[in-house]
């Protein structure tokens, strides 16, 4: 299915203050520590001073590799983040929103996205999208090359959408009718700068 038709929407300001916030990092108010912090808690039983479990799964390398010059970086809070960045991201481009488009995508992505968003324009077409669910997010690859870190997140989300011409006929789509959607959002971000945000550097669909 064509990305530009999976994307619509409004843009919520608590995903985007969640997004600049948690994206992967802990800051500020905490909530309950979960299992693996638990388990990383000095002075309980078997785990020495200063020490976390290894990460598991077929990213765990590059997890490792990304935490090593992160020490504040955490998987779970970061698929926290892409979530809420799935969402704001199909709900800013079917909005038309740029603006907050601007700094969640990689300069190619975005030239790609306002470049649709202009022709969408031009037509006079209107997009209505309702993500019914995220039925899941998973990493699947990591990497550090250089000063670079990258996360690859396989989503599968339930969404609706339709496209409605100038006149408000319905062209395609329908948005009584749910899809199930699987794309690999590949996020990116340096590390030897202070900007703790991830940005979107390809969207494929699976």
């Amino acid at each position: 299915m064509d990305i530009w038709t999976l994307l619509s929407g409004v843009v919520a300001i608590f995903f985007a203050y969640r997004l600049y916030t948690v994206l992967g990092r802990r800051e500020g108010h905490m909530e309950a520590p979960t299992p693996r912090e638990k388990a990383a808690k000095p002075g309980e039983a078997g785990q020495p001073p200063g020490l976390r479990p290894a990460f598991e799964g077929p990213a765990a390398a590059g997890l490792e590799a990304i935490a090593a010059v992160d020490p504040r970086f955490d998987p779970t809070v970061f698929l926290e983040g892409a979530r809420s960045a799935y969402t704001m991201i199909v709900e800013a481009f079917a909005a038309g929103d740029r603006k907050t488009l601007e700094p969640l995508l990689a300069a190619k992505v975005l030239e790609r996205y306002t470049t649709a968003i202009d022709q969408r324009a031009d037509r006079g077409e209107t997009v209505k999208t309702e993500i019914e669910r995220i039925r899941s997010a998973e990493i699947t690859e990591a990497s550090l090359e250089g000063e670079t870190a990258r996360i690859k997140v396989r989503f599968i989300a339930e969404i609706a959408t339709e496209t409605r011409d100038a006149d408000e006929v319905l062209i395609a789509g329908d948005l009584g009718h749910l899809s199930t959607v699987t794309e690999d959002w590949l996020f990116e971000r340096r590390t030897d700068t202070g900007n703790p945000n991830w940005v979107l550097t390809r969207v494929a669909a699976v």
